[in-house]
């Protein structure tokens, strides 16, 4: 029978449990139709809740409150004690490399001659400390840059087309003699009308070929910073001739073992002379199509002037960037007499050739070079 709102005795029913008593009829038929009554709101009720009262302040002390785990310094049981600390490990006393030991101005013994020049070469700036053990790994190229000298050498440096660096790659050259070796070089310019030599890399004074040979007593050359010597060439005004050079290695070969002269592009006089007393040259050229055409101009210059000389040539390629650079190396391969000298960022500023601050790898390129040009000479 449906709820009319009375109940038993036809008394009126509060219209809230009326509603409510439909809600849950509602609410069951629902539920037996799979239906679940909460998804349309029609759960059961629940009576609203009322606030709880506020706690009445007796202005007694509460009784302290005990956490079951402690609270900082809250009472509470005792932490467990920590787990003792494992014992120290004995420091492991190293015994000093012989290299650590020179470097840090310690002096126990006397350093045997391959670590002592190797050394020399750390202060100069050939190479770094860490850089130190992979070249002294390359023996052969240094033992062929240590390679006893039996006569005074004269070595033409010669290029195809102006630009490429030949006197960078000279002074370079020169450099690394002056690091791994116990003897002197010198590079003298013979070229026309060319920056001074001295000016650009260090040297305290300057002097020209013509002042050198001009001289009625012998003057040693001006100096870098490395050691190495430095002869500037002439002015626009002069050129330099055959006596010229003559006169300039007589005065020089005396003292110097490595006399490596700059020809460069120069087709005068001098740069003829130059060519025609060396034992060898070096030939250095730009990568791509045009530095092939520069290096096949130098080598026929060289062939025509001193036969001797080209058989024994060094060919260097110096790259201005990052893909000529592995360009050069992938068709050079592993060619004998042949030295790619990677992009160097330093040089590419307009720098000169400083061994402190160019890169490794430009460093090691040149010290393959002097490699080169000192182990041809016994060679031949």
């Amino acid at each position: 029978m449906a709820d009319d709102g009375t109940g038993d005795g036809d008394e009126p029913v509060d219209p809230t449990i009326r509603d409510r008593r439909q809600a849950q009829g509602a609410a069951g038929d629902l539920a037996r139709m799979g239906i679940d009554p909460r998804s349309l709101g029609l759960g059961e009720p629940e009576a609203p809740r009322r606030p709880d009262p506020a706690p009445v302040d007796d202005g007694e002390p509460r009784a302290p409150v005990v956490y079951l785990r402690p609270q900082g310094g809250a009472p509470g049981a005792a932490q467990p004690p920590a787990p003792p600390a494992p014992p120290e490990q004995p420091e492991v006393v190293r015994a000093p490399s012989e290299l650590e030991r020179q470097l840090s101005g310690a002096r126990p013994a006397a350093a045997p001659r391959q670590t002592s020049r190797l050394l020399k070469t750390v202060a100069r700036g050939l190479v770094t400390p860490d850089a130190a053990v992979a070249v002294q790994s390359e023996r052969q190229i240094v033992d062929a840059v240590r390679q006893r000298q039996t006569d005074r050498r004269i070595v033409t440096f010669v290029s195809g087309k102006g630009g490429v660096g030949c006197t960078t790659v000279a002074v370079g050259v020169g450099t690394a003699f002056m690091a791994m070796r116990e003897d002197h070089s010198v590079v003298v310019d013979v070229q026309q009308g060319t920056p001074s030599l001295a000016a650009s890399f260090g040297a305290d004074t300057a002097r020209s070929v013509a002042s050198l040979v001009a001289e009625s007593e012998a003057t040693a050359a001006p100096t870098a910073p490395s050691g190495l010597g430095l002869v500037d060439g002439s002015g626009w005004d002069q050129a330099l001739t055959r006596n010229d050079v003559v006169g300039v290695l007589d005065r020089l070969r005396a003292d110097h073992t490595f006399n490596l002269l700059d020809v460069g592009d120069d087709a005068g006089e001098a740069g003829h002379a130059a060519l025609a007393r060396a034992d060898q040259a070096v030939v250095v050229t730009g990568p791509g199509e045009m530095g092939v055409a520069a290096l096949r101009t130098a080598l026929e210059r060289v062939r025509f002037v001193n036969p001797e000389a080209a058989a024994v040539a060094v060919h260097v390629v110096v790259c201005p960037h990052e893909q000529a650079y592995k360009e050069a190396l992938r068709l050079t391969g592993s060619s004998a007499g042949v030295v790619v000298v990677p992009p160097d960022p330093y040089l590419q500023e307009g720098h000169a050739y400083d061994p402190a601050r160019v890169a490794s790898t430009t460093r090691e390129a040149f010290l393959r070079i002097a490699g080169a040009v000192a182990q041809r000479s016994v060679r031949r």
